[in-house]
């Protein structure tokens, strides 16, 4: 029997947005609740359901990390992965993780987060990353996309882009947001 699990990442197998818990990392805190401010009408917009998350993102990633070099953005990705994502793991779901890995089942982390920040530490495990890819121009981040937000619907279009659902014969899947509800949508189990 062929099993498949999918694992959104924030706020499912690491409690908080791993978004913001890296750029904290990566700018400190003056910088960080300086930006939180400066943003703060695009993000309540959000919060609100007026504004797109993946233009606000956008945003986001332009303000905090635009003009940055590549190799200096992952050094810091990397840091983050091995020294943070560790100490607010979901506990629960861990264990699902780690008993779908030791059950040898195609696991996989789907989430709208940045993939640099969490696959130094799924290399651990030998799981890969779906996530939104950011745009890089002459080894610089430009604020931008190359690929779409990794949300709702998105996800199950890259992963289909990756695999083929009907070759499994159990499909699990761990979401808790409502970028999850397409993902959700193909558990069988």
């Amino acid at each position: 029997m062929k099993t498949l699990a999918l694992f959104d990442f924030d706020g499912t197998l690491y409690k908080k947005d791993s978004l913001l818990e890296f750029t904290k990392f990566a700018k400190g805190f003056f910088e960080f609740y300086k930006g939180i401010l400066l943003l703060s009408p695009y993000l309540i917009g959000l919060k609100l359901g007026l504004l797109n998350n993946e233009k606000v993102k956008i945003r986001f990633i332009t303000y905090f990390f635009k003009g940055l070099e590549i190799e200096k953005f992952n050094s810091l990705a990397k840091s983050f992965s091995l020294e943070k994502i560790d100490q607010d793991l979901n506990k629960k779901i861990f264990l699902k993780f780690k008993e779908h890995i030791n059950s040898n089942h195609q696991v996989f982390i789907i989430t709208a987060s940045i993939p640099e920040w969490i696959i130094p530490w799924s290399n651990q495990y030998k799981v890969k990353v779906i996530g939104t890819k950011l745009e890089i121009i002459d080894s610089e981040i430009t604020g931008k996309f190359s690929s779409k937000n990794c949300f709702g619907g998105e996800k199950v279009t890259r992963l289909k882009e990756l695999i083929n659902l009907n070759e499994y014969d159990q499909i699990f899947v761990y979401g808790s947001g409502k970028g999850d509800f397409q993902l959700l949508s193909l558990a069988r189990n």
